[in-house]
């Protein structure tokens, strides 16, 4: 269980012990609840605990061992899970490198924190929702930006009637949240 950021950042630096013992190089983007809680802690607010840290692998100089060493210290490669936002999208100016951090053989990136937040609004799973609705992420969240965002991944939603999908508690959450 992560509860801190510096947890987890303990964990990447494992990671990047294990790369420059076998002279691997990589650059990630952490993603998930994970990313959530590095980028919640940066604007001095609060995020729930999160059993696993998950990433997106944008390079390395060798992919089999790299996904070894993911492996050896429990950080869970993502890939394609998410509908939307989609994977290209986290990228170049979405994202902000962790500073402050000496890794060596690894560079670490984590989404905007409206991107994150487009990963719970867009997703079906209750745990999703209620982060959406408990946590302070929408108010992190710079309103225009995280509705332009929204407006711009809506049209390419694989199933927009479904129900079940969180974008059609949003305003409502808004509102509540006094957004």
């Amino acid at each position: 269980m992560f509860n801190k950021s510096d947890e987890i950042i303990d964990r990447l630096e494992l990671l990047d012990i294990l790369c420059m013992e076998d002279n691997v190089e990589a650059e990630l983007v952490v993603l998930g609840a994970a990313g959530i809680l590095l980028c919640m802690e940066l604007v001095n607010r609060t995020f729930r605990p999160t059993r696993d840290i998950d990433v997106n692998l944008l390079s390395s100089s060798n992919k089999d061992r790299i996904h070894q060493l993911l492996r050896e210290v429990e950080v869970d490669t993502v890939g394609g899970v998410m509908e939307l936002p989609p994977m290209e999208d986290f990228e170049g100016d979405n994202l902000f490198k962790i500073s402050g951090i000496d890794f060596e053989a690894i560079n670490v990136f984590v989404p905007s924190i409206e991107m994150l937040a487009c990963s719970k609004i867009f997703s079906t799973r209750q745990k999703d929702l209620q982060d959406l609705q408990k946590t302070d992420i929408l108010l992190a969240c710079n309103k225009d930006k995280l509705l332009s965002l929204v407006e711009e991944y809506t049209p390419h939603m694989l199933n927009p009637n479904n129900p079940d999908s969180n974008i059609h508690s949003l305003e409502n959450i808004l509102l509540e949240k006094g957004i």
